[in-house]
């Protein structure tokens, strides 16, 4: 027989507790992916890429923690293709969201 998860399964979660991440630079982070309520709850209120991006790295690195201010600073100051940049596509991709990731492993019913 069938054993399905109960609610406090599913409640806990499955964020983890990161993982250290070397930047271009040789830099270290400890980050961890995002969940659906941050992604959605750091898109509210604005359609500006950049905050949205700011908030997420806010939510999504553990150490150092940093603050909205210092994101957007440390984001002015990185070039296009710098340390920022792997940054955000490693929290993409933790977050089940980079190139290739499955949208959804239910099938769509069609009426």
């Amino acid at each position: 027989m069938l054993e399905y998860s109960s609610a406090d399964d599913l409640i806990a979660g499955d964020l983890g507790d990161g993982e250290d991440f070397t930047l271009p630079s040789g830099k270290v982070v400890r980050l961890r992916g995002l969940s659906r309520y941050e992604l959605i709850f750091n898109g509210k209120g604005t359609e500006d890429a950049g905050l949205i991006e700011r908030r997420n790295v806010v939510s999504a690195v553990l150490e150092p923690k940093l603050t909205l201010p210092q994101v957007e600073a440390w984001q002015r100051n990185s070039r296009a293709g710098g340390d920022f940049k792997a940054l955000s596509e490693a929290i993409r991709d933790l977050s089940g969201l980079g190139e290739g990731a499955q949208k959804s492993e239910v099938a769509e019913v069609s009426d």
